[in-house]
């Protein structure tokens, strides 16, 4: 179609720029006038995993060399808050009375150079009286140790009291000739972006001008507005080129948040610049999702029946990765498949690890690889083609809406013909014939062959819609913001 996207290859109009000269990355912001004489800020974080923090003494950081502040939580005047997905769960930004994660942060040194930091921070003594650190999400939902007392239990948010179906159990099978379980772990993953994070903070006539690596400038506005206690108009965030984020970068970090308090308290410009150390253990992990299947069907293949129990790993607070397995996982638990009988709970679980956020898909694959893993098992048992198995239950073609059993509305979909264009390019028929040979003759190296069908959610939830502002001025121009 002339003059459209649809159909026609996309050009990136970005590329030459940082395959000549460079981007211009957070730490390339030396030239930035408003960053004249800017102080840097390193965190101490918390060594142990669950304890609390019987005695913080920041004296000897004090008389480091270069260190012109040190703040603890109550230096800055911070108090716990709660978090927006669960109100009972409440934290500070720098830790108060306890830490739930290594790498939670405890105080803040500020330098005048980062190098200085380093050092500093290295003279913090901080004592605890540990706590039983809970690791295992199974661990941490049965355990009488809590990580937040005020919720009363580590289990945080789970479907059946958000209103959702609960699941029924075996009962749901008691018609299947073929009836599989497994469980699965949807391993933990840190995202390391190759530009770890960092952000710069001044104050000019009343209003707080921020540089984030962030894939959200919008939504961090908001959430720097409510950790400075000001207007969200009287902030500007700006946002350079960005070194790879992943869903990582979309929230705003404690680290980010501190900054305009920090900045205004010292009466300078302050930068922060995150290790590659520090972004294994502080930018937010994804995936972490415990996975119980059971999917039921008859000796001939088809699929009548299939049942998902997610056990989300919050991590060791109550971030977005709480609410993924239910807004996301969920929903397209059923994938591609055409079942008649389908169930699916959540639960999300604190756990004295990083906290999990959006990354890569963001609970969508977490659905997809706990469903295409079952079709294999229920394939393997009923000794079929895991492609054959796929083609018996794919939802056949529809070209308007269609309602999955578990709720979520379909666009328009054909996936058999995506299936057998798949095999075909992959020539599947051929790489089975050789499969078999190689078996037949023991070969040292063997050939493994998978399949996988998918369909996700694009476009994300409400809370990720883009945002746009125009402003018409007086003179009849307009100013138009997006993002």
């Amino acid at each position: 179609m002339a003059g459209s996207i649809l159909g026609n290859r996309v050009l990136r109009k970005e590329d030459p720029k940082f395959l000549t000269s460079g981007g211009k990355y957070i730490e390339d912001l030396n030239d930035e006038p408003l960053f004249a004489g800017a102080l840097h800020v390193t965190y101490v974080r918390s060594i142990v995993a669950h304890a609390k923090i019987t005695k913080i003494d920041l004296s000897e950081c004090k008389s480091s060399p270069g260190v012109v502040a040190v703040f603890s939580a109550q230096d800055l005047g911070l108090e716990e808050e709660p978090s927006a997905y669960n109100r009972r769960a409440k934290r500070a930004h720098l830790a108060i009375g306890k830490v739930r994660w290594v790498g939670e942060l405890i105080a803040a040194v500020i330098t005048e150079r980062p190098d200085q930091g380093e050092d500093a921070i290295e003279r913090a003594v901080i004592e605890y009286e540990t706590l039983e650190p809970l690791t295992d999400v199974e661990q941490a939902m049965n355990s009488k140790t809590l990580i937040y007392e005020e919720c009363g239990t580590n289990i945080v948010m789970s479907t059946v009291e958000m209103g959702m179906p609960d699941n029924t159990g075996d009962n749901l099978f008691k018609d299947c000739e073929v009836v599989v379980k497994g469980r699965f772990m949807n391993q933990r993953v840190a995202p390391c972006p190759l530009e770890a994070r960092g952000s710069a903070a001044t104050w000019i006539d009343g209003r707080l001008h921020q540089w984030i690596s962030t894939q959200h400038a919008q939504g961090v506005r908001n959430d720097v507005a409510k950790a400075n206690k000001i207007d969200a108009e009287k902030i500007r965030i700006i946002t350079p080129d960005v070194g790879g984020g992943f869903g990582a970068k979309i929230s705003a970090y404690s680290e980010e948040l501190l900054l305009g308090n920090i900045a205004k308290h010292v009466g300078k410009p302050v930068r922060w610049r995150e290790t590659r150390s520090e972004s294994m253990i502080s930018l937010g992990h994804g995936r972490a999702q415990l996975q119980y299947i059971t999917i039921g069907g008859t000796k001939a293949g088809r699929v009548t029946a299939y049942q998902l129990n997610a056990i989300q790993d919050s991590g060791g607070w109550v971030e977005v990765g709480t609410v993924l397995a239910s807004a996301m996982t969920r929903p397209m638990s059923q994938g591609v498949y055409d079942i008649d009988k389908m169930e699916c709970r959540t639960t999300s679980v604190v756990t004295n690890t990083t906290p999990i956020v959006a990354y890569r898909g963001a609970g969508r694959p977490e659905a997809t690889a706990a469903i295409e893993r079952a079709i294999d098992l229920f394939a393997a048992e009923i000794g079929k083609d895991p492609a054959e198995v796929r083609r018996i239950n794919l939802i056949p073609k529809f070209m308007e809406t269609h309602k999955t059993k578990i709720g979520h509305t379909y666009d328009v979909g054909d996936y058999g013909a995506a299936l057998e264009k798949a095999m075909t390019v992959a020539k599947y028929s051929e790489a089975r014939a050789e499969q078999a040979e190689r078996r037949k003759r023991g070969d040292k190296v063997q050939l493994g062959i998978g399949v996988s069908v998918y369909v996700e959610i694009t476009g994300g939830v409400d809370p990720m819609q883009e945002h746009a502002k125009i402003n018409i001025l007086p003179n009849g121009r307009a100013v138009v913001y997006t993002g």
